[in-house]
Parts: structure tokens; C-alpha cells; sequence
């Protein structure tokens, strides 16, 4: 036994280098196996707090009105209800904070109602007070002007009752009058208030069947007597989820489960009083979501791992392969002393097996140390490490696939005849039936793995099969290009006879040496996973940005209840000169929705990614959808119109002049009458006092209808107070580009900065109707590719929408993404009527927006919907994101262990070169001749490597990315993820492998060359 283990002491020793890489290559697969399980779970961990943490928490947290019985007091309902609510509560919820509300009722030309709040001023941003006794009141900053209302001044509640008109009715009883004390802004995210969006003001709308909602001022938040003053009161109780960074799955189902214990639509009996849900809680919806995103981690994980194990056993293999064979010697004199089968067996594994006894703990103290590493850096801070008995189970697996390993190594040198360990001289052999039989499976099955990835309908959720058919494309492009070299080396060797000695020399080496060409196979797939990972993570990561700007189009976006035109409107006062913020909404029409742009500000203001219009820029973008005109802005009390009238009418003519529309009426006014001949016309317009867009006019009869007409007319100019202003000249009049509309306009000539009309009705009658900002009738628009042929056909069929001309097309746009129309706003706006109730309103703001700007859009009622980086942290915190990272790690180790391997085979072979070189340094061959052959034959070796593994990763990489969507397969405004391989980053990937590659075969070659040596045959000869 002593002389055993003296004997494994001994050979460790005398082929260290080798012993030392078998260790280091099996330490890091048991350590990638422990990884692997470990950093699944801690994904989907961390994911679960990021996930709540950066979700609204409205969408989180729990929303319920209590209704007291009658009686109660109002201290005593709040008990209650907290009670209640925390009763039918389990699971990680913060405290509950309640909210005195009183009943809805008509005053301040809409709907009005009080809100109390314990401490409601400490999450408030105040300007003036807090309220301190009955009748006094905090007003949203942005209500004060649609009011009237001034700070310190009582502000009369007349009730206008809504019945189709809207009439003054009596005070409400009590409450004729309130004091504004202050006035607060609307709180931001986390400032302490559930759902912040519900301390906003809404304005009067339209919709589109015909439906009215008054405006609605933000709540008045007072006190609890002026709340119970005002009768018919209840208590909301607000709850928070409660998201600490060790917050599991289990727990969120558990919190989800009683999110639903109140029906949103019973009122459940508790005591004082019932109880009602009334929140927007999704937390169903997100443990689905997490739930699909652990089995992404999963799936995504375990082949980044597996890659990364059957790298460091391929290399294992190799290297224990060359321990093996230099041990020949010492087995066959073994063998030659009568050793049995079963002896000899021992022998020859007992080496392995210490390498392996020593590998193992420190494969798991790896595995847990990168583990650490890992979930330290890139999860959430404060995760616990998770150790799930799939790391062991994992480990212990790996240990046993590298004895099976050891195992095969020492049975090709065991099984060898007695003659051939004793010939001394390695001949090429062919190839076992098992090593066919298990190469051809392994081509088989990546053949069928692809064809399926390449037949597949349309992009789909990420499942193994993407992430293993690298490391299958991979082990097969590396036997390929074993055998290919082989074969190439053998056919040139026989060419290369009576012509260049050093060539005929390396390709001979290739061709008999085996040891040589086995590297090929684990550097390649080195190369190969390393060349995906690299590729899909950067695809991934402009993916990932890609829609976060679909989702935040700029900077940062800022919601609003304001109009389309009303945020426009603000947008221009705020920031004139289109610097810092521009306004945006998305359009819901089913199978094309419209993603509206000021194009004027798009530029300027816009995040916009590349991958969303290929082959284009931003200004191109811009230059594809801009109207051929701009509505002119008209600024005054009072409009003065000269018109010189040189037609026959049977009326005397009169224009309508349209200014678009404000809380959802339509502003317009009638200037005339304009008789024979020059003449000029005035109109009061108190409304344009701060600006109005001139958007069309109409001439015809009496308050611009149908009339007879036929003649010349001629719009000579338009003041404004007594100024001329500049509203024909680049304004883009025609007519009005709507079917419906009868138009008697045969010929529109703008010259000089005056329109001039040739007008024909015939026997019939109609009118002279203009629009402004070259309005055709199909306004231009670019598609996106979900954009369904069926749903452009019904866009002229009303609905509060517009017929389109497809100018072009892109991959992506704000908000909609592929499945979206982008048009510029005016296109959607101009002199048309718009349903306010299919319109969603943003302000988008460029990163470095003055504090004057956005302090400006905070008084106007805005409040911060989301940022780009918020977004963009959000996807980066995804599982397949993280999985990604692993797959960056994954590489760096892949390359690291292929050179510790490269280094580890040259330096085993090179006492068999330096024999070969011998001899031909002994006949007389330059040594400049042997160190060329030396070189090229590693040059080939390593460049069939460097080259298939290239081809091999960017051949999974295209694949996989036309085949996977990362997780958003049913979401229809996510952009496609671009599936185009980086020539630079193949390139540079080339060149650097020829950097280190050529730098191995150098030192190789000088190593060989300056030991071969006469006295290197002798050497070999004892």
C-alpha cells in the first residue's frame, strides 16, 4: 500500500504540468455543476424583488373602501376597516393606511370630492398650509386656474348637475364655500400614496360613442370634520406589498392568494361595516410571469452550464489521455511482471483518482465562491445564497462523468496489446466503432435540432433546445474539422513530396501526430460558446433597449389626463424652442394602433434605437411622416381676415375659422360678412389670448354653409390685434382632405403670401373648405411589421380615426412598437374632430431637462410614468438577461481552460517534436526550415480551430435569435429581436485569436527548435 501511494506520488510529481491541469479542468466542472442550480434559483429570486419593486404600486398593493355602518364615527370606521383589512391580509403587507373620502358631488363645473388623511401633508409636496379646520382645503397646483381658485380666498361649490346640459344648480348644503390653504403637486412613485395617478385632475371628454365625462378636479384634501360634514363618507384602506430582498416565490403566492380574499365586485360583511375591493391589484399576473421566468432560468442556465462541463471534460479527457500514454512504459513493465487484468486496472486509475479526490473540494469551494461572486454583483443586494440540493446532485454527477472519463483514458492505453505498449511508437490508428457510433449520433442530433429551430412558424418562447444547439453545433463543427484536417493533411502530404521540405514536414506531423489534431475538438467548442455568448448577449442587450424605448421613448415619460392638443399646447409654452420635451400618445385601434409624434421635436427629443428603423436614421424617420405644411399659431383677443371676393354667390360670403378644440370642445368663430371686392373683417377670440393653431377655415354663406358659388377668391391676409401674422406662406392650405365634404375649390394657388381660389358649384351648392399643415386625404404614415392589412382598410370608416398612406416600413416605434402606424400629430389633430378616450397622453423628456422645465410640467398636473432606465433595469433583471451573464462568464472560462489545455498539450508534445526536429536538424535541415514547419503545423491546427468554432457559434447565434422572442412571444408591442451577426465583432474576435494563437505556435516553435539536439536521440534511445 505505501509503495503504491509512494508510486502515485512519484508519477503526480514527474508529469506535474499534466496532474495540475487534470485537477484544475475537473475543478471547475464539479464547480460549474454547483454553480449552475445555485444561480438559477438566485435568479428567479432576485427577479421576484425587482420585479415588485420596480412595478407600480398599484399594480402590487391592495385598494379597499369601507362602508361603515350607520352610526360609526369616523375614528371608530378607520379602526375597523384597518382591522379588517389586515384580518383578511396574509403575507409579506406593510401597515395599512387609511383614507377618509366623502361621496362624489357636483361643484367646480365637474365632480368634486374630499380626501383626509392622517398624514397626508408629510407626503405631500405643499405650497401655502396644511388645513387645519373645517372648510379649509389643499388644491392640486394645476386646478387652480381651470378653477379660479386663489390661495387664502374662499371658493364658492356650485353643483352643475349633467344631464345633457349643463345647468347651475343650488350650494350644497353646509358646504357653499371652501378656503384654499395651499396647494400640493402630484406625488411621484413612492412618495407614499398607493396609487399617486388618483391625485390628478381629469378633463371633460368625449368618447367615442357619444359618451360625456365632466371635468374633475384632484381631490381637496382637508379634514376629517370637513370630510364627515359633507356626508355619504366611507374610509379607504391603502396597503403596500412589502418587497425585502429575501422575498421568495412562495411568499408571493402566498400574498397573492389573499389579494383576492375581497371581491371586487361583493361587498363582503365584516364588523362595523362591508368591504369592497377597489384596486387594480395584478399579483396573479406576476406570479405567472415569475413563474414562466423560473423556467426560463432554468432552461437558460442548465446548457450555459452543461456547455461549460462538457468543455472541461472534453479537455480532462485529453489531458488524462497524454498522462496515460506517458505511462505506457510503466504499465507494460507491469504487465511483464504478471500483474492481472484487475491489478493493472488499479494501477492505471489510481493516479485519476486522486487527481479527482483532490479536484473535489475544491470544485465546490469554486462553485460556491463564483456563486457568491456572481449573486453579489449582479442580483439584488441582500439576497441570501441559496444551496439547493440540486448543486450536489449536480456535483456528484460531473464527478462521476469525469471517472467514467478517467475510466476511458486508462481502458485505450490498458486494452493495447503487450507488443504494441512495448513497440515504443505510435501509429495512426482507426477509430473505434463506439467513436463513430457516438460521433454520428452527436451529428444527427444537432442536424435535427437545427432543422427543427429552422422550421419553426415564427418567433417563440426560449426553451433548451436554444441554448444546447451551440454546444452540439459546436462538438460536431470541432470532430468536422478534426477529421477535415486530417484528411487535407494526408492528401497535401502526398503532393507536398519534391517541393518544399518544411511544408512537406508539417503536413506529414499533422497527419501521423493525433495528439496534435485532438485539440482541435474542446478549442473549438470553446470558441464556439464563447462566439455565441458574446453574440447573443450584445444582440440581447440592443434588444433590451429596444423596448424599454418602446416603453419610455425618451428619457424619461411623464403621463398626463390632459388632451392631445392640450399637451402640445403645453409642450410649446414650457419649451419654445423644442429643446427638452415634445408631447406623444399611443392611439388603441385593433390590428394597427398609432403611435403620434410631434415629428418637429422627434429628433431632438427621442430615444431612438437603431434597430427600429434599419437602413434609416431619425431625421429620415422625421422626413417620411412630416406634413407637407405647418399649422400656423395665431396669438391675440381679436382676428382680422382681408379677403378679396370676386365670385358670383347667392349669399354673402362668410368664414368659419376653426382653432382645433379644448376639453373637448371645439373652438372655432365666424368672421364676415364679406361683400363684392377687398374687404376686411373682424372676430372677437378671447380664447387665443395665450395661442391658438389655425387649423381650417371654411368660406361659403352665412356661418359657413353650403352656397352657390363660382368665381375667384382671394385670402389677402390675417392680423391678429392689428398685426399681421404669417399664416398662409409654408402653412400648406388645400382642401380639406375629407370625402364627406363637398368642396367647391377647383384650383388653390398660394402666391406672394396670399391664397388664391378658383370656385365652381354649378347648379348645386358647397363651400370653400381649407384645411392647414398639407393634410392630404391619406395622411403619411410609417408601419410597423404587425401591422394587420385588414385594419388600414378600415381606418377611413370613422371611429375617431385616419386613413394612412404606407410610406415605409420599420421594426419599431414608441409605444406600439411593430404593431403600430407612426404618424406625425398634426396628421391625427388637424381639423378633425378626436375621441379623447382612445388617446393615450405622454410627455417625453430629454436626459439633462432643465429644473424649470419639468417643475413646469409638475404645476401643470404631470407626474413621472416611467424612465428609459428604469425600463431598461427592469429587462436587465430578467432571467434570461441574467442567464446571458452566466453565458459571458461561461465564455471567459470556455477560452481559459481551451489555453490552459493548449499550453498543457504543447508542452506534453513537445519532447516528441523535439525528437522529430532532432532528426532533421542531424541530415542537415536549417533550423529556420524546422521552426517554419513547427509553426505552420500549429498555425493549421489552431487556425481549423479558430475557424470552425467561429462559424459554428455565429451559425447558433443566427438561428436561435430568429427563433426566440426572450420571453415576449404574446406581448405584440415588443420588437423583434434582431437576429444580424457583427462582421467588426467577428473580425475582432479573429484577430484576436490569431494574436494568441500565433503566439503559441512562435513560442512553440522556438521551445522545439532550441532543444532539438544530437544529444535529444540519444536521450530518446536509453
Amino acid at each position: 500500500m505505501i509503495s503504491l501511494l509512494g508510486a502515485i506520488v512519484r508519477g503526480l510529481r514527474s508529469r506535474a504540468l499534466l496532474s495540475a491541469g487534470s485537477v484544475l479542468l475537473t475543478a471547475l466542472a464539479i464547480g460549474s455543476a454547483v454553480l449552475g442550480p445555485v444561480f438559477s434559483e438566485a435568479v428567479t429570486n432576485s427577479y421576484v424583488v425587482t420585479r415588485l419593486q420596480e412595478t407600480p404600486t398599484g399594480l402590487t398593493g391592495l385598494s379597499r373602501v369601507f362602508t361603515p355602518d350607520g352610526g360609526s364615527s369616523l375614528e371608530e370606521a378607520e379602526r375597523n376597516a384597518a382591522a379588517a383589512s389586515t384580518d383578511l391580509t396574509t403575507g409579506p403587507w406593510q401597515e395599512p393606511v387609511t383614507i377618509a373620502q366623502s361621496e362624489r358631488f357636483s361643484a367646480l363645473r365637474g365632480v368634486v370630492t374630499f380626501w383626509s388623511r392622517a398624514d397626508a401633508c408629510d407626503h405631500l409636496e405643499i405650497e401655502g398650509r396644511c388645513p387645519e379646520a373645517r372648510g379649509e382645503v389643499l388644491m392640486l397646483a394645476a386646478d387652480l386656474e381651470k378653477t379660479g381658485a386663489e390661495i387664502g380666498e374662499p371658493l364658492p361649490l356650485a353643483i352643475f348637475e349633467t344631464n345633457g346640459v349643463k345647468q347651475l344648480g343650488l350650494p350644497r348644503p353646509g358646504f357653499g364655500e371652501v378656503v384654499v390653504v395651499g396647494t400640493y403637486v402630484t406625488p411621484g412613485p413612492g412618495d407614499g400614496w398607493l396609487i399617486p395617478g388618483r391625485l390628478t385632475s381629469t378633463n371633460e371628454q368625449e368618447s367615442i360613442r357619444g359618451g360625456y365625462q365632466p371635468f374633475a378636479p384632484a381631490p381637496l384634501i382637508t379634514t376629517d370634520d370637513t370630510v364627515t360634514a359633507a356626508g355619504g363618507w366611507t374610509v379607504r384602506v391603502d396597503t403596500e406589498l412589502d418587497v425585502p430582498s429575501d422575498l421568495t416565490p412562495d411568499q408571493l403566492d402566498e400574498a397573492a392568494t389573499s389579494a383576492t380574499a375581497v371581491p371586487s365586485d361583493v361587498a363582503l360583511e365584516v364588523e362595523g361595516g362591508t368591504l369592497v375591493a377597489d384596486d387594480t391589484n395584478s399579483l396573479a399576473d406576476v406570479v405567472e410571469e415569475v413563474r414562466f421566468q423560473q423556467s426560463t432560468a432554468r432552461s437558460s442556465i442548465a446548457p450555459a452550464v452543461l456547455s461549460l462541463v462538457l468543455v472541461a471534460l472534453a479537455l480532462l479527457m485529453r489531458l488524462l489521455n497524454a498522462a496515460s500514454e506517458l505511462r505506457v512504459p510503466e504499465l507494460a513493465l507491469a504487465s511483464l511482471r504478471g500483474v492481472t487484468a484487475r491489478k493493472l486496472w488499479g494501477l492505471g486509475l489510481a493516479e485519476p483518482l486522486v487527481v479527482l479526490l483532490i479536484a473535489t473540494p475544491l470544485g465546490i469551494a469554486f462553485g460556491l465562491g463564483l456563486s457568491v461572486v456572481l449573486v453579489r454583483s449582479w442580483l439584488v443586494p441582500g439576497l441570501p445564497l441559496p444551496l439547493p440540493g440540486a448543486s450536489w446532485i449536480a456535483g456528484a454527477l460531473v464527478l462521476l462523468a469525469a471517472f467514467a472519463v478517467a475510466c476511458v483514458a486508462v481502458g485505450l492505453v490498458v486494452r493495447e496489446s503487450l507488443a504494441s505498449q512495448l513497440s515504443g511508437v505510435r501509429r495512426p490508428v482507426a477509430a473505434r466503432r463506439w467513436s463513430v457510433i457516438a460521433q454520428l449520433t452527436l451529428v444527427a442530433l444537432a442536424v435535427a435540432t437545427l432543422a427543427s429551430k429552422l422550421s419553426a412558424s415564427g418567433p417563440g418562447e426560449p426553451d433548451a433546445t436554444d441554448l444546447v444547439l451551440p454546444v452540439l453545433l459546436a462538438v460536431v463543427a470541432g470532430l468536422a474539422a478534426t477529421r477535415l484536417t486530417a484528411v487535407v493533411a494526408t492528401w497535401w502530404t502526398g503532393r507536398s513530396r519534391g517541393r518544399s521540405l518544411s511544408g512537406f514536414v508539417s503536413w506529414r506531423a499533422i497527419s501521423r501526430r493525433q495528439e496534435g489534431t485532438l485539440v482541435i475538438l474542446p478549442i473549438t467548442a470553446a470558441i464556439a460558446v464563447a462566439v455565441f455568448g458574446a453574440g447573443v448577449y450584445d444582440s440581447a442587450a440592443t434588444w433590451r433597449t429596444s423596448v424599454a424605448a418602446t416603453a419610455s421613448p425618451a428619457d424619461t415619460t411623464w403621463s398626463t389626463s390632459l388632451t392631445l392638443a392640450e399637451a402640445v399646447d403645453l409642450t410649446r409654452r414650457v419649451d419654445p424652442e423644442g429643446e427638452w420635451i415634445m408631447a406623444a400618445a399611443s392611439v388603441t385601434n385593433p390590428g394597427a394602433n398609432f403611435s403620434v409624434v410631434d415629428s418637429s421635436r422627434l429628433a431632438r427629443v427621442s430615444t431612438w434605437p437603431p434597430t427600429w428603423s434599419p437602413g434609416r436614421d431619425v431625421t429620415q424617420v422625421v422626413d417620411d411622416i412630416a406634413p407637407g405644411g405647418v399649422v400656423p399659431t395665431v396669438t391675440g383677443r381679436r382676428i382680422s381676415i382681408t379677403i378679396d371676393n370676386q365670385a358670383d354667390m347667392d349669399r354673402d360670403l362668410s368664414v368659419e375659422v376653426r382653432f382645433g378644440s379644448r376639453n373637448g370642445l371645439p373652438l372655432k368663430t365666424y368672421v364676415g360678412p364679406f361683400g363684392p371686392g377687398e374687404s376686411t373683417k373682424s372676430a372677437r377670440v378671447p380664447f387665443c389670448r395665450e395661442g391658438c393653431p389655425l387649423e381650417g377655415m371654411t368660406l361659403g354663406g352665412g356661418a359657413g354653409t353650403n352656397t352657390r358659388m363660382s368665381g375667384t377668391l382671394r385670402l389677402v391676409g390675417i392680423e391678429m390685434d392689428g398685426a399681421p401674422v404669417d399664416a398662409i406662406e409654408g402653412a400648406g392650405w388645400a382642401p380639406t382632405p375629407d370625402p364627406a365634404v363637398r368642396t367647391s375649390i377647383t384650383d388653390l394657388v398660394e402666391t406672394d403670401g396670399q391664397l388664391d381660389m378658383t370656385v365652381e358649384t354649378g347648379d348645386s351648392v358647397g363651400m370653400a373648405r381649407l384645411t392647414a399643415g398639407g393634410i392630404t386625404r391619406d395622411r403619411p404614415a410609417l408601419a410597423g411589421p404587425g401591422v394587420q392589412e385588414r385594419a388600414l382598410t378600415k381606418l377611413d370608416e370613422g371611429y375617431g380615426l385616419i386613413p394612412v398612406d404606407r410610406v415605409g416600413e420599420i421594426e419599431g416605434m414608441p409605444f406600439t412598437g411593430p404593431s403600430g402606424l407612426l404618424v406625425d400629430y398634426s396628421s391625427f389633430l388637424t381639423d378633425r374632430p378626436v375621441y379623447d378616450n382612445l388617446v393615450t397622453v405622454h410627455v417625453l423628456a430629454r436626459e439633462g431637462t432643465p429644473t424649470s422645465v419639468t417643475d413646469a410640467l409638475s404645476e401643470a398636473g404631470l407626474t413621472v410614468g416611467t424612465t428609459l432606465a428604469q425600463e431598461r433595469a427592469v429587462l436587465d433583471q430578467s432571467a434570461y438577461a441574467l442567464a446571458l451573464r452566466l453565458y459571458g462568464v461561461v465564455a471567459v472560462l470556455v477560452l481559459l481552460m481551451a489555453l490552459a489545455g493548449l499550453f498543457v498539450s504543447a508542452a506534453v508534445q513537445l519532447p516528441a517534436r523535439r525528437r522529430d526536429a532532432a532528426a532533421l536538424r542531424v541530415v542537415g535541415v536549417p533550423k529556420a526550415s524546422v521552426m517554419v514547419a513547427v509553426m505552420r503545423e500549429l498555425a493549421v491546427v489552431l487556425g481549423s480551430a479558430a475557424l470552425a468554432g467561429i462559424l459554428a457559434g455565429s451559425l447558433a447565434q443566427w438561428v436561435v435569435l430568429r427563433t426566440i422572442t426572450l420571453g415576449y412571444a404574446d406581448d405584440p408591442t415588443a420588437p423583434a429581436l434582431v437576429a444580424a451577426i457583427s462582421p467588426v465583432r467577428l473580425v475582432v474576435l479573429a484577430l484576436l485569436a490569431a494574436a494568441v494563437f500565433g503566439a503559441v505556435a512562435l513560442a512553440s516553435a522556438m521551445m522545439t527548435v532550441r532543444g532539438a539536439r544530437g544529444a535529444t536521440l540519444r536521450e530518446s534511445a536509453r
